[in-house]
């Protein structure tokens, strides 16, 4: 998509970009640590996460993908990527470690996990309204122009759809 790379300035893109893996990051490592220390449910969440993941890859690729990166920079896309890979198994990794001290139905951990599944949504809220639907349905020269409008709320709706199907899977996990 040539378009978003003329819309907006470097600066704008890497703030968007930075946000959008910071929240995704942030979401991985809790991501990774309630699929080390699953019960019984392990198998249902395993397959859940694996979509999760798999598309929130999709997006945060998307984003990185469509950055039109300097020479200096060239790099930063592929540590980008790195640091999405292995994210979540050092989370796992992790979690499996703290798994025998680790109670899930304490007070404490059922606290800890609230705050940090709240401040982790947040920040995905706040990237996937602001900082990728907002840019992408009014920024976007795709969705501008005479009849377009069909195009966008065509767009809405797929992307409403894609939320509803990823909430559903949550009723599993």
């Amino acid at each position: 998509m040539e378009n978003y790379k003329n819309n907006g300035s470097y600066s704008t893109q890497l703030i968007a970009i930075f946000v959008l893996e910071f929240g995704v990051l942030f979401h991985s490592v809790f991501v990774g640590l309630s699929l080390a220390v699953a019960g019984d449910e392990f198998n249902t969440l395993f397959i859940v996460l694996i979509f999760h993941q798999m598309f929130e890859g999709f997006g945060l690729g998307a984003r990185i993908a469509e950055t039109n990166w300097p020479r200096k920079r060239r790099f930063t896309p592929w540590m980008l990527a790195l640091a999405f890979a292995v994210c979540t198994p050092i989370s796992i990794a992790i979690g499996i470690g703290v798994k025998k001290s680790y109670a899930p139905y304490s007070s404490r951990s059922l606290i800890f996990t609230g705050v940090f599944d709240a401040i982790s949504a947040g920040i995905l809220i706040y990237a996937g309204i602001v900082e990728l639907m907002a840019h992408e349905f009014f920024h976007e020269t795709t969705f501008q122009g005479p009849g377009k409008l069909k195009s966008m709320l065509w767009a809405f709706f797929i992307m409403c759809l894609g939320a509803g199907l990823m909430s559903l899977l949550g009723k599993w996990a």
